[in-house]
């Protein structure tokens, strides 16, 4: 009975507390509704760095400082109020006019003009300012990168600060990878393999499975994507000469764009590579990651080796160049996938190409199947919830979509709904 009421006492005393600070928390929140706009009693207008410095008598390191603890009080001001965070875009200017070397000034006033404000061009102007004031320094134009792409999608942009921040003497190694990244999504495919290679070497040189895993794999991305916008192209080709839609990569092998085309070869890379790897006496690529990619062997392919031993930068990652040129090929038809399995055309998707990227049209075999089976679980899902309306098996898709279903199954066979049980198949994969 004792321990009944200890516990009781306790939670009544919980309830009680808590209560009472949800009473004032609310009360407080209703107060903040009611505040004024903020208003800074010292407004900078314009740019007014260099009216500060004769102010500041010299002190300009000092004034900076004061200004941004302004800036901070500020920032707090206007978030408890009307969240306008433009009139404070000229404290920054001004701070960084005082002091151009205060890095975290450039980074935390495009955090608040930014991504608070939302007013991107001027967080974007600003960090461009610390770009090049803050040479020595990666962190300022990676930021600037991160914006451009992510936010503002810019994507010629946001390589040119990239190659800034991966160019700085503190730029940790992935910065070569994001940058890659924004290379290959913005079709500069060369030179996203380019550096995927780099990184390939790398893992190799320093014997780490797990770089080598993700080099491997995003050049094996890369390739995919080089490949489809080829196929995108062919099947424009096609579209125009028949005035129908490819319904196999079979009717594209003759196009144009399919002959004499240069891509990478994920076979000849990987030769290449263990090659070069064996000439520096490292371990080279592991069996188990080989195994995800064609010719199970890729020694069998003869990639010419130099003297290295001749070189003035004897190291695996110096032969990037090499390696590059050793894994480009000219191909007539169809290309090869990194992982050998063909390549085919997503009919679901061919005659809606301006809502898909050209990889998620054409992809090989597995990746496409996948997608079939994702496609197949969402229209289940629709006959379930219609199934659950209806309380009864709906009689056919039209019933559960109020219209025709006209969707093309993705690897080419039929959609087969069967209203006795319920269950949609696909002729193509029974077995799905």
């Amino acid at each position: 009975m004792k321990r009944f009421l200890s516990g009781l006492m306790l939670w009544m005393a919980f309830f009680a507390t808590f209560g009472v600070s949800v009473y004032y928390q609310n009360i407080g929140s209703k107060r903040v509704l009611k505040n004024a706009p903020f208003f800074d009693t010292w407004q900078l207008g314009g740019r007014s760095g260099e009216m500060m410095k004769l102010f500041a008598l010299r002190y300009d390191m000092l004034a900076a400082d004061f200004l941004w603890l302004r800036s901070i009080q500020s920032f707090g001001g206007r978030g408890m109020s009307n969240r306008d965070w433009r009139p404070i875009y000229n404290q920054f200017q001004t701070i960084t006019d005082l002091d151009p070397y205060f890095k975290d000034a450039y980074i935390f006033g495009n955090l608040v003009i930014g991504d608070e404000g939302g007013y991107k061009e001027p967080g974007l102007e600003l960090l461009e300012k610390g770009t090049f004031n803050v040479h020595t320094q990666y962190r300022i134009p990676f930021e600037a990168m991160y914006v451009a792409h992510w936010q503002m999608k810019k994507d010629q942009l946001a390589r040119w600060y990239g190659t800034i921040a991966s160019k700085r003497l503190d730029a940790p190694e992935w910065i070569t990878r994001m940058v890659a990244y924004i290379d290959v999504s913005e079709g500069e495919y060369y030179i996203g393999f380019d550096r995927f290679v780099g990184n390939l070497l790398e893992g190799v040189e320093a014997e780490e499975p797990a770089l080598q895993n993700i080099a491997l794999n995003k050049a094996a991305d890369t390739i995919n994507k080089w490949n489809a916008a080829t196929f995108a192209r062919a099947a424009d080709e096609f579209t125009s000469r028949t005035g129908r839609l490819p319904r196999s990569v079979n009717e594209l092998a003759d196009m144009p764009a399919m002959q004499n085309y240069e891509t990478a070869d994920m076979g000849k890379l990987l030769a290449s590579v263990l090659k070069y790897s064996d000439a520096f006496n490292k371990r080279g690529i592991g069996e188990d990651l080989l195994a995800n990619f064609v010719p199970p062997d890729a020694r069998v392919f003869a990639a010419p080796i130099v003297d290295v031993q001749g070189r003035d930068d004897a190291s695996l990652p110096a032969m990037q160049d090499v390696v590059f040129q050793d894994s480009l090929t000219t191909v007539s038809g169809l290309p090869t996938s990194p992982t050998g399995k063909p390549y085919m055309i997503n009919l679901a998707r061919i005659g809606q190409k301006e809502k898909h990227k050209p990889e998620d049209i054409f992809a090989p075999q597995g990746q496409l199947e996948n997608d079939a089976r994702e496609m197949l679980a969402e229209l289940r899902s629709h006959v379930a919830r219609r199934k659950q309306e209806l309380d009864r098996n709906p009689e056919s898709l039209k019933e559960v979509f109020y219209t025709d279903f006209n969707t093309t199954e993705p690897l080419g066979g039929q959609w087969q709904y069967d209203p006795a049980t319920g269950v949609v198949k696909m002729s193509s994969r029974p077995s799905f």
